[in-house]
């Protein structure tokens, strides 16, 4: 994974706890340095050791790490310069969604070893939704989940997330029902 994300679980601990707090953290994970370039790829298990030295620190699960740290996500790539990018898409949750592939492909541009997932997104009743995550990666559906929330934080939508099938040896992907409440 990109350095932004590893970059962005830092300062997710430091604004949720404190500086002494992320050092723990480093140590638990045996991660060597403090801090990560946003451009430079990382092992993913860097990224796996920081959830799980997070999870092991504050008892949460680490499908409740992810989901947090999901959710907390929107706010910190919305503050990045890639802020702008997510913001072209539209101002509504439902045109963020629609607009992940294209977001990812112009960042692609800047990062030519990114391997992000895709997403799509499929009207399946009034005003319900299926996205359909593809990702390279494992243990990430919950991270998946706390974007949604942020993103319909952020665009000021109510929804309700339900995973309705997870990727496996049979499947080969994700997908979560997205209710958008009247």
């Amino acid at each position: 994974m990109y350095g932004m994300i590893n970059e962005g679980i830092r300062t997710f601990i430091i604004n949720n706890h404190d500086e002494q707090t992320w050092e723990t953290i480093c140590q638990k994970a045996a991660v060597e340095g403090r801090s990560f370039d946003h451009m430079k790829s990382y092992d993913d298990s860097v990224t796996y050791d920081l959830v799980g030295a997070v999870s092991e620190h504050t008892g949460l699960s680490a499908g409740e790490v992810m989901a947090k740290f999901g959710s907390y996500w929107i706010d910190y790539a919305g503050s990045s310069s890639y802020g702008k990018l997510m913001k072209r898409a539209g101002d509504s949750f439902l045109e963020r969604l629609a607009g992940l592939d294209d977001m990812h492909a112009q960042i692609k541009k800047s990062m030519p070893h990114l391997k992000p997932p895709s997403f799509q997104l499929e009207e399946i009743a009034d005003r319900t939704y299926h996205l359909h995550y593809f990702s390279q990666r494992t243990g990430l559906d919950t991270m998946v989940v706390g974007l949604l929330d942020g993103l319909a934080e952020e665009t000021g939508a109510r929804i309700a997330v339900k995973q309705v099938a997870e990727k496996s040896e049979t499947v080969d992907h994700s997908v979560f029902e997205i209710v958008l409440a009247h």
